[in-house]
C-alpha cells in the first residue's frame, strides 16, 4: 500500500465499530438505562440515550454500509487487511446482529437481571 493513501478500510472498521456500539444503545432502551442509573451514573447523564434510541435505525443501516464497505476496501486487489482492521470489522458486525437482536430478548435479560 502506498504511504500517501489513507487506509479506507481502518476508516470503515473503526465507524462501523462505533455506529455499532451507537445502535446497540439504542436498541437497549429498557435494560441500560436501568443498569447505569444502578451503578450509579447520574439520571441525567442516562436521559440522553434517548438519542441513539431515536436515531437507531439510522445508525443501523450506517453500520451495515461501513462494514460492507470496510470489507471490501480490505480485500480489494487481492489484499489481506491487517489483524486490527479484520477485527474492527469483526466486532462491528456483532454489534450490528446484537442490536437487531437485542429488542426481542429486553424482556428475557430484565427477567434474569431481576429487575
Amino acid at each position: 500500500m502506498d504511504n500517501n493513501k489513507p487506509n479506507r478500510s481502518g476508516l470503515f472498521a473503526t465507524g462501523g465499530t462505533l455506529t455499532g456500539l451507537f445502535a446497540v444503545i439504542g436498541a437497549s432502551c429498557c435494560i441500560l438505562p436501568i443498569i447505569l442509573v444502578n451503578l450509579g451514573v447520574s439520571s441525567a447523564i442516562v436521559s440522553h440515550l434517548g438519542f441513539f434510541a431515536r436515531f437507531r435505525p439510522w445508525f443501523m443501516a450506517l453500520t451495515i454500509c461501513l462494514v460492507i464497505g470496510g470489507f471490501i476496501y480490505a480485500y480489494r486487489g487481492g489484499r489481506r487487511p491487517s489483524r486490527k482492521v479484520l477485527v474492527f470489522l469483526i466486532l462491528a458486525g456483532i454489534l450490528a446482529v446484537g442490536s437487531t437482536v437485542l429488542p426481542y430478548y429486553e424482556g428475557n435479560i430484565q427477567r434474569w437481571l431481576n429487575l
